[in-house]
């Protein structure tokens, strides 16, 4: 009888634990999405010292997963999602053997470059331990009562054309990139680059649109306030992929929510986006070159840049022989080693071509599919939920924003957030 009646209370004291497990795997998340909260509250309390790294956050990120196994030893990860984890990891075996005999790296640095870049994706198993475990509405309102200070303080700096917040710590672990846009002020709010906030301000924006669809009376009027104040802090970054990536948030939002789009329609948006990116990568530029000389937003310095960058590396990817092409450089771009410290791609595709080549760049797409789809189904499942409609909008717009800056973590983040949350 004793142990009958212990084997459903363990199970209670178990889900209990693998529940408030999730309250702070969800608090790591939103520290690591939000990537100048932490530093900014440093540096403030320690003089403008950074004294514990935001590596921390991964630490503990390993660790709750851990944790999390040990409680419930059934990860109950799907089939087609282990399959791609388990080649992705075979293939970073093979990468880490090549890379070390053939470019003499490091072990360090081989494994710092697959952690760096593929950090969520190689823990994602793991963590499936947490999957529908917080309340979406509690994670959808928590998101909003924190955009409210940090659109108001982005908006400020802007108006006030003063970053108020340091821009880097005295010891330059921490950096605000780019927030001198021709002597205006860029709107960064507690993240580490306007850009890093416009993914932020995606997200809302789309889950404003979803509100405004379902919600009445004081709440749609407080959705519509909201979705004014994300747009309105969107200029305020006064970056234009920013603006772009933010109009096909809404956009899918509005589909997902007034038109009831689904299933593979949502997945052609993927190729309708990326030739949108390549729309403004390539012809845009040459379309509004009668008006560089009107305003600073039109200024095409940044973009040539990058086309510079591109044919650099992309040469170096296809003209140093089918081994490179297929299997990658092993670089990537990073200011920790004196190696890769000039390298600078801001595109996620080249980019892993680069440094994985050929074969790893179709296994990670692969996945990323499998992330995507999995977003996909869940909107089938929550159809009328504010965050799954949100994600999924924000997440939409990754074949635009991939072609100007590596995004890929951005992302993962926001799949991570919408994967522990359950159904209301």
């Amino acid at each position: 009888m004793a142990y009958t009646h212990s084997r459903p209370q363990a199970r209670a004291q178990s889900w209990g634990l693998s529940h408030w497990l999730g309250y702070i795997l969800l608090l790591v998340l939103l520290l690591s999405m939000i990537d100048g909260l932490m530093p900014q509250t440093e540096m403030a309390i320690f003089s403008g010292h950074v004294l514990i790294p935001t590596v921390v956050l991964k630490w503990l990120v390993i660790a709750i997963a851990g944790l999390g196994v040990l409680i419930k030893r059934k990860l109950g990860v799907p089939i087609p999602m282990l399959s791609a984890w388990v080649t992705l990891v075979t293939y970073l075996l093979f990468e880490a053997i090549f890379f070390t005999l053939s470019a003499n790296y490091s072990l360090i640095y081989v494994a710092y470059s697959f952690e760096s870049a593929l950090y969520f994706l190689l823990l994602l198993p793991l963590l499936y331990t947490f999957k529908e475990t917080v309340d979406e509405r509690q994670i959808a309102t928590l998101i909003t009562w924190l955009f409210v200070p940090l659109a108001i303080l982005g908006i400020w700096q802007s108006v006030t054309n003063h970053p108020i917040l340091p821009t880097i710590s005295v010891d330059q672990y921490f950096q605000v990139y780019s927030w001198d846009f021709y002597g205006r002020v860029r709107a960064f709010s507690l993240f580490g680059s306007a850009s890093n906030f416009g993914h932020f301000l995606a997200l809302v924006a789309a889950m404003g649109v979803a509100a405004l669809g379902q919600c009445k009376g004081r709440r749609k009027s407080l959705a519509a306030i909201g979705l004014v104040l994300a747009l309105v802090a969107t200029y305020m970054t006064l970056t234009r992929a920013t603006y772009v990536e933010v109009l096909l948030a809404v956009t899918t939002a509005a589909l997902i929510t007034f038109f009831k789009w689904r299933g593979i329609r949502l997945s052609l948006l993927w190729g309708a986006y990326a030739g949108i990116g390549l729309f403004v990568a390539f012809v845009a530029p040459a379309i509004i070159a009668g008006l560089r000389g009107t305003d600073h937003l039109f200024a095409d310095a940044s973009l040539l840049i990058r086309y510079e960058e591109w044919a650099h590396y992309g040469g170096i990817w296809l003209n140093h022989g089918i081994a490179t092409m297929l299997f990658g450089t092993g670089l990537m771009q990073s200011s920790r080693f004196a190696f890769t410290r000039k390298i600078v791609i801001d595109n996620v595709w080249l980019s892993l071509l680069f440094q994985f080549g050929l074969i790893g760049f179709l296994i990670i797409l692969a996945f990323i599919w499998q992330l995507w789809k999995t977003l996909v189904d869940g909107l089938q499942a929550r159809p009328r939920s504010i965050l799954t409609i949100g994600v999924v909008s924000a997440c939409s717009t990754f074949p635009f924003t991939s072609i100007f800056g590596i995004t890929t973590l951005d992302y993962i983040l926001l799949f991570m957030i919408w994967f522990i949350s359950s159904k209301a």
